[in-house]
C-alpha cells in the first residue's frame, strides 16, 4: 500500500518539479517520531527538502504569536485556532492531521505496569522512584495536563521531591536517563517505538486528554505548491499508517 501510494505521488501531484525547494517547518515535538519516519518518502517523491525544527506546542504558539513565520506550522489544534483568531495563521490553510493522548512509560528492564484505573495510576505514581513529565511552565500540552492530573489526585506535595522535568519532546529520554524505577508521562507518540522504553499504556479514560494536531501557514506567507504538496502528504495514507504505528489517531 505504501509503495503504491508513493508511486502515485511521483506520477501525480507530487511529481518531481522543475525546481526543488526547501520547506521550513516548525512542528510540535509530538510529531517528531512520525515525521522522521516519513520525511524521506516525501522528499524522494517530490524532490523538495524538509527543514524541520521542533518545539513544545506552547512554545510554537508563542513563537508564531511573536511574528516567527516558517512556511508551515504544525501545532496543537487549540493553539492554532487561537493563532487564526489573532490573525497569525491563515484560516483557509489549516488542516487537521491527528490527535494524541497521554501515556505512561518505564525503562524496558523494569517490572511492567498495568494502569487500568485511577487507583492503579495513584499506586504507580507513589511507587515510582522518580517521575518525569514535560515542564508545564514551558507550555507543553502533555506536561500541563499531567500536572493537573497529579493535582487532581491530591499527590502534588507528595510527589514534588521526586519529580524531574523534561523540556518537551524528550521525556522518554529523560526517563531512561534517570534509570530503573522511573515513571515517565508524556504524549503516546513520544513513547511508542523508542528503544529501551516500554509503553505502559494510556492514562485511564476519566483522566485522559487528547491533543489535536493541525497544520497551517502563517498569515502573509506566500502560497507555495511545495507546501501544499506536503500538507496533502500529511493527510494521506502513508502518514496515516505512521501515525497509527506511533500511537496517534489520524483525522
Amino acid at each position: 500500500m505504501r509503495h503504491a501510494y508513493l508511486a502515485v505521488l511521483v506520477a501525480g501531484s507530487l511529481a518531481r518539479p522543475a525546481t526543488a525547494h526547501d520547506i521550513q517547518v516548525l512542528s510540535a515535538a509530538a510529531m517528531q517520531t512520525v515525521l522522521k519516519e516519513v520525511a524521506a518518502d516525501f522528499e524522494r517523491a517530490s524532490s523538495h527538502r524538509l527543514v524541520i525544527s521542533y518545539a513544545t506546542m506552547g512554545a510554537i504558539g508563542e513563537r508564531v504569536a511573536k511574528g516567527e513565520k516558517p512556511q508551515l506550522v504544525i501545532g496543537s489544534s487549540a493553539s492554532m485556532a487561537r493563532l487564526v483568531a489573532d490573525g497569525k495563521i491563515d484560516a483557509a490553510s489549516t488542516r487537521a492531521i491527528a490527535r494524541v493522548g497521554v501515556g505512561l512509560m518505564v525503562p524496558a528492564g523494569d517490572p511492567r505496569l498495568e494502569v487500568r484505573s485511577v487507583d492503579d495510576l495513584k499506586r504507580a505514581l507513589l511507587a515510582a522512584k522518580t517521575i518525569v513529565y514535560a515542564n508545564p511552565a514551558r507550555g507543553g500540552a502533555a506536561g500541563i495536563h499531567v500536572a493537573k492530573v497529579i493535582e487532581r489526585l491530591g499527590l502534588a506535595d507528595e510527589l514534588k521531591a521526586k519529580t524531574r522535568y523534561g523540556a518537551g519532546g524528550d521525556v522518554t529520554e529523560v526517563t531512561l536517563a534517570q534509570g530503573p524505577g522511573t515513571l515517565g508521562l508524556t504524549q503516546i507518540s513520544e513513547i511508542v517505538g523508542k528503544p529501551s522504553a516500554w509503553f505502559a499504556g494510556p492514562l485511564p479514560d476519566e483522566l485522559q486528554n487528547y491533543t489535536g494536531v493541525t497544520a497551517g501557514v502563517p498569515a502573509g506567507v506566500p502560497g507555495s505548491p511545495a507546501v501544499s504538496a506536503f500538507v496533502e502528504f500529511l493527510t494521506g495514507p502513508v502518514v496515516a499508517a505512521a501515525l497509527r504505528q506511533h500511537g496517534m489517531e489520524p483525522n
